[in-house]
């Protein structure tokens, strides 16, 4: 049985429709070998590996096929029309990827060498089974799955003081895949104000450092993350009198769980949501001339609306 090519794509994720209609058109290009995705089981090695890479109308495949003594890498760049068809997009990735595959595992035809002259036939006393001889063939390395990063930038808003009215601002988070499509890092910073009341401003400054992992990673242009940081949130108030001013400040340590679910409506920029909590069961009173002005959330709750930005 001819071994499979394994395909891959990435930014957007292809829909299953899609994904169907490129294998497809793959295999009937590649035949003899059949085209699988990643997720794919097959018995038999794979052949090589197929990555497939779309920005807007562009497409890159690069091939990399296993030989005796090393991988061989292909690359072969398509461009479409703005009006395309996405279905025939992919389809004619297919057939692209098929025939490249078709191309580079064609074998060679060796020169033509001069028949050697018939040898003697021994006589039956030297005719001996030979004894096999086995050649073990160095396997070539698979090629290795790229991993990606992104930035999200926008806004947020989530709980403030208790009671009193919320908090508004902005963050950066930074995240770097340490496992494609698996496990990431994330760095995230912000800031926020609560709005309302001009007498009392509290200010939040906060930053975080954790891990997170894709719940779903084959959605095509869809996808949803969970974070878990750790978190330092620094409160700063400031009571604006008429004489004059007096703040204080405290660092509030603590641990985020966050939910992030983002669309890749124009790649490499992507549409993202997230909710998040902070946990902080040692909770700040703020008390403004002897009187109870509020006191921060043991569970706080933040929204955030912003912009991937996908680095590769």
């Amino acid at each position: 049985m001819p071994a499979p090519v394994v395909v891959e794509v990435y930014a957007p994720q292809p829909r299953a429709q899609e994904l169907t209609v490129l294998l497809a058109a793959c295999s009937r290009a590649a035949t003899p070998h059949d085209c699988i995705d990643a997720e794919d089981k097959s018995p038999e090695p794979p052949l090589g590996v197929a990555i497939v890479r779309r920005e807007g109308d562009h497409a890159r495949i690069e091939l990399g096929l296993r030989n005796v003594a090393s991988a061989q890498w292909s690359t072969r760049d398509l461009t479409f029309q703005p009006g395309d068809d996405e279905l025939e997009r992919y389809r004619a990735i297919g057939f692209a990827v098929g025939t490249l595959v078709a191309r580079e595992s064609a074998p060679s035809s060796p020169p033509p060498e001069e028949e050697p002259p018939p040898a003697p036939i021994p006589p039956v006393s030297a005719r001996r089974p030979a004894r096999p001889h086995v050649v073990e063939r160095p396997v070539a390395p698979t090629p290795n799955r790229p991993r990606a990063g992104w930035l999200d930038a926008g806004g947020a808003v989530g709980l403030g003081l208790v009671p009193g009215p919320p908090r508004v601002g902005g963050s950066l988070r930074a995240a770097f895949e340490l496992i494609p499509r698996g496990l990431f890092a994330v760095v995230e910073g912000g800031y926020a104000e609560r709005s309302g009341e001009p007498s009392l401003r509290v200010r939040w400054l906060s930053g975080a450092i954790g891990l997170g992992h894709p719940l779903a990673p084959h959605l095509g242009a869809l996808g949803v993350d969970v974070r878990l940081s750790f978190a330092l949130e620094r409160v700063l108030v400031t009571a604006v009198g008429a004489d004059s001013d007096d703040a204080a400040a405290r660092f509030k340590p603590g641990v985020s769980a966050a939910i992030d679910g983002h669309w890749d409506f124009a790649p490499p920029v992507s549409l993202v949501v997230s909710a998040a909590t902070f946990v902080d069961p040692k909770r700040t009173v703020i008390n403004v001339g002897g009187v109870q002005a509020g006191e921060t959330p043991a569970l706080g709750l933040s929204g955030f609306v912003g912009l991937r930005f996908k680095l590769r």
